[in-house]
């Protein structure tokens, strides 16, 4: 490994929002998975009401946070207008076509896929951001971490799909014959990137205590949460975190973008409200709609698809200097 002089040696970690929100909503916000997780192996609470408290009060209005800087924003809808609703039109209408053409189980692999992937990539964008905030930018360590995450959130759920209970997702075809080699890219993942962690240790770089925290949060809540949770459980679980850290990072950009010129942005309790009533009015029908016409199942698909979408295209720091300075990241 080339030698690579250490950065100096800098102030106290820095953080996105304040020590006290990442700590409570980017990092603890895996507490909330990991009550989740005791809520349902320990003291078996119905998955129904996990489902129902996680679904209406966390995962409907993280979707609105998404609508708050786009579709319920002026600005927004004047400059992506092509965006915006050529994604409603496109994502409202895919659900219900695939299901005309007798593929609602692709569809709703696709969802799930989609979800979790979404999930991943947020947590990898909370990492980027902690990494940039801390001057921890080394192209190696840039690498690593990537990989790293990756493959630590990619593993358990494959390896509980794929290997040992693929007739959860009524899949037929087992991989086992493969896990060997699967544990094999994780352990040589695991020591590439402790072993670097070692190196910078030793060689005086400074350390990076919210990625740390972050990573430590994240990963065993993952692992934990399908060793010992079928799809169904491990969906709340999972995304419950994905939520709450959304939540904070939106609140944060519009307070700072848009300065208090709009309600949603000038006030916690208006969007705490509207958050819960949007999320009501789409959820609730939406689930009863769903289990008898699978035409309404694909269209209410569409307020997922379409949120994943938007969500990689407005969240996209190297390409927006407005995005920048509202996320604090200017220097």
């Amino acid at each position: 490994m080339a030698a690579v002089a250490p950065a100096p040696a800098g102030p106290s970690p820095r953080w996105i929002v304040n020590r006290g929100v990442d700590l409570a909503l980017v990092i603890g916000s895996a507490f909330a998975g990991y009550v989740y997780l005791l809520l349902y192996t320990a003291l078996h609470v119905k998955i129904s009401l996990l489902w129902w408290f996680w679904s209406v009060g966390f995962d409907g209005t993280h979707i609105f946070a998404t609508a708050s800087r786009t579709y319920f924003n002026r600005e927004a809808r004047g400059r992506d207008r092509t965006l915006l609703y050529g994604s409603l039109l496109f994502f409202f209408s895919l659900g219900p076509l695939m299901v005309l053409a007798g593929l609602k189980g692709l569809l709703a692999l696709v969802v799930g896929v989609w979800a979790y992937y979404h999930v991943i990539r947020q947590h990898y964008g909370f990492l980027v951001l902690y990494k940039v905030k801390n001057r921890d930018l080394l192209p190696l360590d840039n690498s690593l971490d990537r990989v790293f995450l990756g493959v630590m959130l990619i593993f358990p759920p494959f390896h509980r799909f794929f290997i040992h209970h693929p007739e959860e997702l009524g899949i037929k075809l087992s991989l086992a014959p493969w896990e060997p080699l699967c544990w094999v890219i994780v352990a040589a993942t695991a020591a590439a990137w402790l072993a670097r962690q070692a190196y910078r240790t030793a060689g005086g770089f400074p350390l990076d205590v919210p990625k740390y925290l972050l990573l430590a949060a994240i990963v065993p809540l993952h692992w934990l949460t399908f060793a010992y949770m079928s799809w169904q459980a491990a969906v709340p679980t999972v995304t419950i975190v994905h939520n709450l850290q959304y939540h904070a990072l939106v609140w944060f950009h519009n307070r700072n973008r848009y300065a208090g010129k709009t309600l949603l942005s000038r006030s916690l309790g208006a969007y705490i409200g509207a958050a819960l009533l949007f999320s009501a009015l789409y959820r609730i029908p939406g689930f009863q709609l769903g289990q008898v016409s699978d035409l309404a199942f694909g269209f209410f698909c569409g307020f997922g698809l379409t949120h994943y979408y938007l969500d990689s295209r407005i969240w996209r720091v190297r390409h927006d200097p407005r995005l920048r300075e509202a996320l604090r990241l200017v220097a």
